[in-house]
């Protein structure tokens, strides 16, 4: 059953509300929110041939998240098998960091207190998938080319961003030269990189169930493109 988004889902992410604990059991609401909504996308995804495994963030004030809940997040990444795999390949000294399932290429819807989002993330220490992805695109027309194509399929309101930087490059005018002048500026075990959609929290509240609509179609768009991405041993 679909589920909406609610005023209080985001009340819970401002700012004087992000450190207490009050608001944890609220927050656990929003986490158990999202999850559903990954474990749906993950459920489409095995049909279509893709294995992924669906977590879920913190909701509550520690250590990891320099106790402040800024914002929440589910989200999908490699199936066990394929994390697995990847440590075996990278030996003990850096098999932890492969199998660890946030240090990951991932598919993350997250809520703050101002937005919906639906994107696609390479973390900085899953280097060993951004420099698959820079050395494919900048190395390779063809590659670029088919890069810029999966960027153009997706929904509108997409954007290719590079960790924090303001520059936004809209997937539906991707073009080969921009996008790898953009790489080009990507380190990655540096910096995050983002193909991301936003939905402002009025917009969320007034599609009612909808919402979670545009959170799964977004997600399910992005399969291919985190195919692209995914280096394998």
């Amino acid at each position: 059953m679909s589920e909406a988004f609610l005023e209080r889902d985001f009340k819970a992410y401002e700012r004087h509300r992000q450190d207490d604990p009050e608001y944890n059991a609220l927050r656990l609401g929003v986490r158990r929110k999202l999850k559903a909504m990954a474990d749906a996308v993950q459920k489409e995804a095995r049909a279509l041939g893709y294995d992924l495994s669906a977590q879920a963030g913190l909701h509550h004030p520690y250590t990891f998240n320099s106790y402040r809940v800024r914002e929440q997040r589910a989200y999908l990444c490699r199936g066990q098998k394929e994390r697995k795999q990847l440590a075996a390949f990278f030996g003990e000294a850096l098999g932890k960091d492969a199998e660890t399932h946030y240090i990951q290429t991932v598919l993350e819807v997250c809520i703050d207190d101002q937005i919906v989002e639906a994107a696609l993330r390479v973390h900085p220490q899953a280097w060993w998938d951004g420099e698959h992805l820079k050395k494919k695109v900048l190395g390779d027309l063809a590659a670029r080319e088919e890069f810029c194509r999966l960027l153009r399929a997706l929904p509108a309101g997409f954007n290719l961003k590079l960790h924090d930087w303001r520059k936004d490059n809209w997937c539906a005018q991707a073009k080969p030269a921009e996008v790898a002048e953009t790489l080009q500026h990507y380190t990655p075990g540096n910096h995050w990189l983002h193909v991301q959609r936003q939905l402002p929290k009025e917009d969320a509240l007034a599609m009612g169930q909808g919402a979670e609509a545009w959170v799964r179609g977004s997600l399910l768009a992005l399969l291919p493109l985190q195919r692209f991405v995914l280096w394998t041993p």
